[in-house]
């Protein structure tokens, strides 16, 4: 049998090794393999990291507790998976510039003015703090023009209608998708479209445009009634789950090109594992809860939290599995695993923002994202410019995970060090991450995992 020298081995970095309910599982954090292990294994590989990748004392240890021939089976077992390159593999140097990528999509805000008054708003009630106002068409044109001469090779372009409640600046959007396809034809390229809304103004004639042009739409309702008329408000205080349920039950039912409908849980619903069954319950099989970390005391989740969320997201997966049983379909958008592992750049730096993606205001000014819009020193240009400061882009191009505290952490290629604006807004620092959204994130990685050993299990 090889004895596989590991005594240098950084298992903290490169293995995570876990138990959920009666699954015990190994993710090798470089090949992005996953192993469901039996009892024998689990304790065997636990003894390997507990005695800092010493085999032979791992073996005595573990036939301490099981038989001799078990721990010479194992260990033939896991030099296979080692000799196939899926079990304690080394990270690979990459070599990777990434500040010459160009920009494939925007985030245009042609609304900074909103219809409702949620609590949790980042965006300031639309304003982001800035002057209230709306995109004119010749500024939305200088965009288009911007992301297609700026996204130099690039083919498969997309635009993202933000706000504010983008709907209330909806001549623009139309607009704006004419105009777009017209200018991506004649530069053979295509611009794919996404709207994100609340839904209030969605419509007949609203929808049966979305749905012609082949737009993607990002719905917003929070789950139960009770729940979201508590967050997502009026300027009166009134609650707008009995006008938009309806309007976005309508617009899934038509069969959009893509939709999800995006959820927001609090402290206040911390079972929001409920919500998702009341939207699953509405026809929705395309869910994404998204956990409010900042905004008033009473609402923003703590780490105190972080047992109770863990658990809804243990029984979330459970209710997933259930469903698939009984051949219903539930996306839950923070349980997606790429099969094939995030490409190289997502690994390394994430999100994409300030090099791949960029955000538009109503004015025309460029920031790297939409939640860094408005902070000093993170302006980047205007489109009618059409130039790109790259003091700015450059902090953006070196906030990779060579450069992050995180680079250790077994979870890193799979959000490439995490938001950059949830960093900043923390800790005044991109390389510093958020504690709490690496730890909710861990935990709906795991889930995922554990969701893919089960499948694999049948």
């Amino acid at each position: 049998m090889l004895v596989i020298n590991l005594c240098h081995y950084n298992f903290s970095a490169n293995i995570h090794l876990f138990r959920m309910k009666d699954t015990n599982i190994l993710l090798d954090v470089n090949s992005g393999a996953v192993h469901v292990l039996d009892d024998q294994t689990f304790c065997f590989v636990e003894e390997l990291i507990r005695n800092r990748g010493d085999w032979e004392l791992a073996q005595s240890r573990t036939a301490a507790a099981y038989s001799p021939e078990a721990v010479k089976e194992i260990g033939k077992e896991i030099e296979e998976a080692y000799r196939a390159g899926s079990l304690f593999t080394e990270e690979a140097e990459a070599e990777f510039d990434y500040g010459s990528f160009f920009p494939k999509s925007i985030c245009l805000n042609v609304a900074h003015l909103c219809n409702m008054r949620c609590r949790y708003c980042f965006a300031q009630q639309g304003s982001f703090g800035q002057s209230q106002g709306l995109m004119s068409m010749e500024v939305a044109r200088q965009a288009v023009d911007f992301l297609i001469r700026s996204s130099g090779p690039r083919k498969n372009l997309e635009l993202d209608f933000f706000g504010g409640e983008p709907l209330l600046n909806m001549d623009v959007v139309k607009a704006t998708v004419e105009y777009g396809r017209e200018r991506a034809s004649q530069a053979g390229k295509q611009i794919n479209y996404t709207l994100t809304t609340n839904a209030l103004s969605l419509d007949e004639q609203v929808r049966d445009y979305l749905l012609a042009e082949d737009i993607s739409v990002i719905l917003s309702l929070d789950g139960r009634p009770q729940v979201h008329d508590r967050m997502r408000i009026l300027a009166d205080g009134g609650g707008t789950y009995q006008r938009i349920a309806p309007r976005i039950q309508a617009m899934v039912a038509s069969n959009p090109v893509s939709y999800f409908v995006r959820g927001t849980f609090t402290a206040q619903n911390l079972d929001f594992t409920k919500d998702f069954l009341h939207l699953a319950g509405l026809g929705f099989e395309n869910i994404s809860l998204e956990p409010v970390t900042g905004g008033e005391p009473e609402i923003a989740l703590t780490e105190e939290h972080l047992p109770q969320i863990a658990a809804q997201y243990e029984e979330l997966a459970e209710i997933i599995l259930a469903r698939e049983k009984e051949g219903k379909r539930l996306n839950f958008f923070h349980f997606n695993l790429d099969s094939n592992g995030p490409c190289l750049a997502k690994r390394l730096t994430g999100c994409g923002a300030g090099i791949e993606y960029l955000a538009v205001t109503p004015e025309g000014d460029i920031f790297p994202c939409h939640q860094f819009i408005g902070i000093p020193g993170f302006k980047m240009g205007d489109v009618k410019e059409g130039t790109v400061d790259d003091s700015v882009r450059q902090r953006f191009a070196g906030n990779t995970l060579t450069h992050k505290e995180c680079r250790n952490c077994w979870a890193r290629f799979h959000c490439g060090g995490g938001c950059h604006a949830l960093a900043y807004f923390q800790n005044g620092n991109m390389s510093v991450p958020h504690q709490l959204a690496c730890l909710m994130h861990q935990k709906r990685l795991e889930c995922s995992f554990y969701m893919a050993a089960r499948r694999m299990e049948g």
